[in-house]
């Protein structure tokens, strides 16, 4: 409450589940949002949190090739080190592999508070605390292995 709406949002970052991409570099659009706080080592960061830095090494302009609108991009968003990260059900179209590895990244960032959205219970198995939801109320609430010993939703 003490904060201004700038310093509020610029503690948040989201990763949607539908990424929207603008026409513009590689590098850009991972900076979007952050032009003046990031430089070319923390896009690269972000880029290998997000499991994406291995498809941009090999494209031949790397994060200097511009990308269209709506373009297929793997990264399925981007990770940077605010202090709360919002995560909209953005790896539900991932293989498992991939998610796995986003899920050890999303675990070496101790002093971000992570907000994750899901349907797959594996997106926030390792949770401090799962809230379900049903009919816009909560239903239940508590870790995981509390959950599944209540034997309810």
């Amino acid at each position: 409450r003490k904060l201004s709406l700038r310093q509020l949002r610029s503690c948040i970052s989201t990763v949607m589940q539908d990424v929207f991409l603008f026409s513009d570099t590689i590098q850009e659009n991972v900076m979007l949002g952050q032009k003046g706080n990031l430089n070319i080592s923390d896009v690269r960061l972000a880029s290998r949190d997000a499991q994406a830095s291995e498809f941009i090494d090999r494209l031949s302009e790397q994060y200097d090739t511009v990308i269209g609108e709506r373009g297929e991009f793997p990264s399925r968003g981007r990770l940077q080190s605010n202090t709360v990260l919002v995560l909209d059900d953005s790896t539900s179209a991932l293989d498992m592999e991939t998610e796995y590895a986003i899920q050890q990244t999303l675990t070496r960032l101790p002093h971000t508070t992570k907000l994750i959205i899901a349907h797959r219970i594996s997106a926030v198995r390792h949770a401090d605390e799962i809230i379900v939801l049903e009919n816009g109320h909560i239903a239940e609430r508590g870790t995981h292995e509390e959950l599944l010993a209540l034997h309810g939703l």
